[in-house]
């Protein structure tokens, strides 16, 4: 006979047979999950994060084509008058002609004249500056020796004022045999206080021929 029914015991052999209740059972085992419910609704945005730190420079890129050309600008406007070369003048002389050493070159005829400040007579050496002023003088001629004289020659060419040869400015030209001309040319620039004022080209080292000479003489 057993005490199931939880009723207390009647008579004295149920009382002997239904002791009182045993300790607590230890806890089963966990039963199996079970299967995953529904996903719940869906949350609000979250707030934007922060901008992120600049990358880094992509690659440049391949050059455009060339676009067209513009139109022309408008034409600007022309310039003032240059003041040019009021005083000017130039004298040749042509077929070849001995100088003695020291001697200076004569000229035949006058090329081009510009002003009354410079002047020349055709077939003299001198050119008369008539004007105070600085001017510039150039002058070249072929050069040769003559027989008369020795080898090597050493021809210097300069240009003279009133009679005193200038320091500088020379030109020079060196004859180591006969039947041997050398292109030679001397200049320099003059300024002129009292005038008029004579300048000359002269020639020294030996007796020489010219030819082709030309001498320019312009204001500066």
């Amino acid at each position: 006979m057993s005490c199931c029914n939880g009723m207390p015991p009647r008579g004295i052999v149920e009382r002997v047979l239904c002791g009182p209740p045993g300790p607590k059972g230890g806890t089963g085992a966990t039963g199996a999950t079970g299967a995953t419910g529904p996903a719940g609704p869906r949350g609000e945005t979250g707030a934007t994060g922060a901008t992120g730190a600049t990358g880094p420079a992509g690659a440049t890129g391949a050059t455009g084509a060339t676009g067209a050309t513009g139109a022309t600008g408008a034409t600007g406007a022309t310039g003032p008058a240059g003041a040019g070369i009021a005083e000017a003048l130039s004298a040749y002389s042509v077929p070849a002609a001995p100088v003695a050493d020291g001697g200076a070159a004569v000229f035949d005829a006058n090329g081009a004249v510009a002003g009354t400040g410079i002047t020349h007579a055709a077939g003299s050496a001198d050119i008369a500056l008539n004007e105070p002023g600085t001017y510039y003088v150039n002058f070249s001629a072929t050069l040769a020796p003559t027989g008369a004289t020795p080898l090597p020659a050493y021809a210097i060419v300069t240009i003279e004022v009133n009679g005193q040869t200038l320091s500088y400015g020379a030109g020079t030209a060196q004859f180591a045999a006969a039947n041997v001309s050398a292109q030679t040319t001397a200049s320099a620039v003059v300024t002129v206080t009292e005038t008029p004022a004579v300048v000359r080209a002269t020639i020294s080292g030996g007796t020489f021929l010219y030819s082709a000479a030309t001498i320019n003489v312009f204001r500066i």
